[in-house]
């Protein structure tokens, strides 16, 4: 009788529940988008830089290494071979030569829209079995728990 508790327990804690599951899910997810980084032949970091850039606009070496959460020579060398691939470029400004901004190519912004469009076709094809009233109200309770954790200032 003691086991049948605990079992009932388990699946009604709501925590406990998302911690089992929500592994699983990012798992499949990062498999499935793997396989569309590896035709782009391009490293997460660099995918990063590449969607940063395309949000944010031209923005500073220590605003790339906040947002991927890295040193600033890690995030050079890492700029460094994204110049050598022609997807971004460094500019210094003309008011402060100590400034330095990084800016994203016209091959970096179709190589950003490809790795777009190839993280929406994951997102489909992962949720391609749900009905339309299921995603729309999943979309609702993410920026619900996005809004909750109070990581930027955007709400959606």
């Amino acid at each position: 009788m003691k086991k049948k508790k605990q079992e009932k327990t388990k699946k009604n804690d709501f925590g406990a529940e998302i911690s089992k599951i929500l592994p699983s899910i990012m798992r499949e997810f990062t498999k499935i988008q793997r396989n569309v980084f590896l035709k782009i032949r391009l490293t997460i970091s660099q995918i990063v830089i590449l969607e940063f850039l395309a949000e944010q606009g031209a923005c500073r070496m220590n605003e790339l290494a906040k947002a991927l959460n890295s040193t600033m020579s890690a995030v050079t060398a890492i700029v460094d071979k994204m110049i050598t691939l022609k997807l971004v470029k460094r500019e210094r400004s003309n008011k402060d030569r100590r400034v330095v901004k990084v800016i994203l190519l016209d091959k970096g912004k179709k190589m950003a829209k490809r790795v777009r469009d190839g993280r929406r076709n994951c997102a489909n094809e992962l949720f391609a079995k749900l009905t339309k009233k299921d995603k729309d109200e999943y979309i609702r309770i993410l920026k619900k728990v996005y809004n909750n954790l109070g990581v930027r200032d955007e709400t959606y």
